[in-house]
């Protein structure tokens, strides 16, 4: 508990466990929030979480939600600043991780989405999903032996779990592009 002034000039006790700004403002106090903390980078996640301490899934899922219509918008930056925040705040949904590296590697971050997407993959080596946009990120960062890595980790899981067969064949077929595009690399340079 701690004391302040109300607005009669009578002091006042509050809790410094309940949230200074609640969850049900209006509109015009929910800009206020978003303006002061998406003004830049600098550890944005830390003083939300400050303003809004009792946090829990439905809050979540509806940041999620708001991320994901900004993705629809074309708002990347927007979208990235919501999903990196869901990410900090839950470190074990993957569905947060995807999204935030989803975003980056549309921007064209490729090198921080790979990173992304590796946290992602720590929570589930089997997602194929993730393994494919993970040599997605390779090619785009020209590593090659990178995407032949993951493009062959695709198949052998494909072949484990039988899911996303249209990954799969994507996965062979740009393996067979890749070693097509060596040996005629090759025959050129010789």
């Amino acid at each position: 508990m701690r004391s302040g002034m109300g607005a009669r000039g009578k002091e006042v006790e509050t809790q410094r466990d309940t949230a200074r700004i609640p969850l049900e403002t209006g509109r015009s106090e929910f800009d206020q929030i978003l303006k002061k903390h998406f003004r830049g980078p600098s550890m944005f996640w830390r003083t939300l979480l400050d303003d809004f301490p009792g946090l829990d899934e439905r809050h979540l899922e509806a940041a999620y939600s708001i991320g994901f219509a900004l993705f629809k918008q074309h708002k990347y930056e927007d979208a990235e600043k919501i999903f990196y925040c869901l990410a900090m705040m839950n470190h074990f949904e993957v569905r947060y991780w995807k999204a935030l590296a989803v975003t980056l590697f549309i921007e064209h971050k490729y090198d921080a989405a790979l990173g992304v997407y590796l946290a992602a993959y720590f929570l589930n080596p089997s997602d194929i999903e993730v393994i494919s946009a993970m040599a997605d990120c390779c090619l785009a960062l020209e590593n090659r032996e990178g995407a032949i890595e993951f493009f062959n980790q695709v198949v052998e899981v494909f072949q484990e779990t039988q899911k996303r067969p249209d990954l799969a064949e994507r996965a062979k077929g740009t393996l067979e592009l890749i070693r097509q595009n060596t040996k005629n690399h090759e025959e050129t340079v010789s």
